[in-house]
């Protein structure tokens, strides 16, 4: 089977891999050194020693028995794992029967993560668990980098005279957080509404499983999905740069999604929203 990777760069990140809802769902971030779910192999992926996953289901999680394996083969040290906590007795049953069919036990260091837990990543940069809203026990994950910027009161300073002022023992920068990052996995519209992180987020990969009346909004719902009509209702409140629309159903194409992106969405902010998957 194809399964389509598609690559977009944008609000300085390059989100690579493949979102189709039901089928497969596994994206990589090079820039922040991630892998977010591991539904099946996409180009790459090896390189990513960290791997954070929204929930247990076969098409977000299915591939990481695989992975693993072509890790050890290339002689790579064990990944860090990060799932639900709730997963983690069942995923390791799930590799116990593995190392007995194989007569080899692949190698992980497996996290369970649970809402508000952050993993640390690099210096400046962390990783924030989220309860999103779905069948099974599932996590948004936000990811944040930290620096320091210059105070407001000396914006408009020369250089010469910040470098003078520093000189004096004069703290001319603030800590900065900013939420480059947010991955919703699957869930209802309620974690949009719920969590400020996600709306503030500079880039926001969001599901968007049902595109027409094909499914409606309550039926989507009773999924644990969301379907684009939820969107349109709350476009205004994104504060980012960029609303990455992911998961789409197998039974919407994307020249489909495109279009309702192009005709229903409102002119102030159909420029910040990107259809990802082929």
């Amino acid at each position: 089977m194809d399964f389509g990777e598609d690559t977009l760069k944008v609000g300085g990140l390059t989100l690579t891999g493949v979102s189709r809802g039901g089928i497969a769902t596994s994206l990589h971030v090079p820039e922040l050194g991630l892998l977010f779910d591991v539904g099946v192999p996409v180009v790459g992926q090896l390189k990513r020693s960290r791997i954070l996953v929204t929930h247990g289901h076969q098409d977000h999680l299915g591939a990481l028995p695989y992975l693993l394996s072509q890790r050890h083969l290339a002689r790579q040290q064990p990944a860090d794992v990060h799932v639900p906590a709730e997963i983690v007795d069942p995923l390791t049953r799930i590799f116990d029967a593995w190392a007995e069919i194989e007569d080899f036990r692949m190698q992980m260091h497996l996290h369970g993560t649970k809402p508000g837990d952050v993993v640390k990543v690099r210096n400046g940069l962390e990783a924030v668990a989220l309860r999103s809203v779905h069948r099974v026990p599932s996590l948004a994950w936000v990811i944040r980098r930290s620096t320091r910027r210059l105070k407001e009161e000396f914006a408009d300073r020369p250089g010469e005279e910040l470098h003078t002022l520093r000189g004096e023992g004069v703290e001319v920068t603030e800590p900065h957080v900013e939420p480059v990052l947010c991955v919703t996995g699957d869930t209802q519209i309620e974690l949009f509404d719920r969590e400020p992180l996600v709306r503030q987020s500079r880039v926001l990969v969001h599901e968007v499983t049902s595109w027409d009346d094909r499914r409606d909004v309550e039926d989507t719902r009773a999924w644990g999905h969301t379907h684009v009509e939820e969107i349109l209702e709350r476009l205004e409140r994104f504060e980012g740069e960029a609303l990455v629309l992911v998961h789409r159903s197998a039974r919407h194409s994307r020249a489909q999604a495109e279009r309702v992106v192009a005709q229903r969405f409102p002119a102030a902010v159909r420029d910040k929203v990107h259809v990802f998957g082929n």
